[in-house]
């Protein structure tokens, strides 16, 4: 019988791990919720992912650590002229950051090789989005270049509003976000948290 209820018991601890945490939750696929000995925690997944991107960016770029995943297929884009502009004047930079370019012709980039953070398929997308980013920061906010490049980077490549996020995705992105020096404000300034 003790040995019948000690089984019991473990199964029971087993089955309460295994258990999913009631103290995180996402909201509209938008908001992270999580509980707090205080009350409830509201934390914006895209812009708390704009921290951590940015604060790895400027790190990866500081310290020239390899970054860079090699494509299986490598992407070929044309660039508008005022985009290519944007590309020779960063091209450097986003070698550092972990994108592996090569110029192809006049205007034409291929893509060997990208940061490990950047979604599969979005290769081109993000590129020619982070150019636009970094133009338009460029123009309005008078930003250091890699300031600009690394929130650029970061706020193109965030978790979007609407994304769904599982258990442990929103476990990380929390962990990773109170390991970052400013957990409570993204790059632009906009609020993470509220408590």
């Amino acid at each position: 019988d003790l040995v019948q209820a000690s089984a019991r018991l473990a199964g029971e601890d087993i089955q309460k791990e295994q258990e999913p945490d009631p103290k995180i939750w996402q909201l509209h696929n938008k908001y992270i919720i999580c509980q707090i000995k205080t009350g409830l925690m509201v934390i914006d997944q895209h812009v708390a992912h704009e921290r951590v991107l940015y604060e790895r960016a400027v790190e990866i770029m500081d310290n020239n650590v390899p970054n860079s995943q090699q494509l299986l297929f490598p992407q070929k884009i044309e660039l508008k002229p005022w985009e290519f502009e944007v590309y020779e004047e960063i091209s450097d930079d986003l070698g550092r950051l972990g994108f592996n370019l090569s110029r192809l012709g006049a205007r034409t980039v291929m893509i060997e090789g990208v940061p490990q953070d950047v979604r599969s398929g979005s290769e081109t997308f993000i590129l020619q989005d982070m150019i636009q980013e970094y133009r338009r920061n460029a123009e309005k906010l008078k930003l250091e270049k890699r300031q600009n490049l690394a929130k650029s980077y970061s706020c193109r490549n965030a978790i979007m509003s609407g994304q769904k996020l599982s258990l442990e995705d929103m476990r990380s992105l929390i962990d990773r976000l109170f390991a970052t020096r400013m957990p409570y404000v993204c790059p632009h300034g906009r609020p993470v948290i509220i408590r």
